[in-house]
This record gives structure tokens, C-alpha cells and sequence, in this order.
């Protein structure tokens, strides 16, 4: 009984503020965080000066640097563990780099 109400009195005193919470948080989450919103903010902006040209534009671009990101994920095989089952298909048609690793070079 009398550790139940130490243990009480501990997490009473110990209770942190919401700032002392964000104290704990690392640098590199903060950086992180901040060149993800620099991010959309150029994307935006990309957004908008591609929409002035025509209005399929920028849907163009969008499908391009998918797909360029989709190859050199599947090539490289670095994408997230979540993605891996995807991205197994994919390696299926798409080239890979562990495929020419192993692969014998010609003429010797």
C-alpha cells in the first residue's frame, strides 16, 4: 500500500509540461520537420508557375518524377520496409540492381 502511494506521489511531481516534452525532441527531428515543410512550400510554388504554362502541365511533371522515383527505388531497393511487398512486384519487370550484380560480364 505505502509503495502504491509512493509511486503516486512520484508520477504527480514527475508530470511534465508540454515545453519540457518538446525539449526531449531531437535536433535531427526538428531539421527533419523543417525541410519537409520547405518542401511542400517549393512544390506549391512549382505547382503554380507550371500551372501557368497549361493546365496538364504540372501533371506531366508529377507523373515523371513518380516515376522516376519508383524506378530508382526498385533499382536501388531502398524503399521502406512498409512498401517492400510493392516494390517486390515491381522488381518482378523492373531492373534491379541486385539482379546485375550477380550477372556474368561478357567476354570473360
Amino acid at each position: 500500500m505505502y509503495s502504491t502511494l509512493l509511486l503516486a506521489a512520484v508520477s504527480i511531481t514527475s508530470k511534465q509540461t508540454v515545453w519540457e516534452k518538446i525539449k526531449t525532441v531531437p535536433k535531427e527531428s526538428w531539421i527533419s520537420l523543417g525541410v519537409a515543410v520547405l518542401c511542400v512550400i517549393v512544390i506549391v510554388k512549382i505547382w503554380k508557375n507550371l500551372r501557368e504554362v497549361g493546365e496538364i502541365v504540372p501533371w506531366i511533371v508529377m507523373v515523371l518524377m513518380g516515376g522516376t522515383v519508383i524506378l530508382y527505388t526498385t533499382y536501388e531497393r531502398c524503399e521502406p520496409k512498409v512498401l517492400t511487398p510493392i516494390f517486390n512486384e515491381l522488381a518482378r519487370v523492373l531492373p534491379s540492381k541486385i539482379e546485375y550484380k550477380d550477372a556474368p560480364v561478357k567476354g570473360q
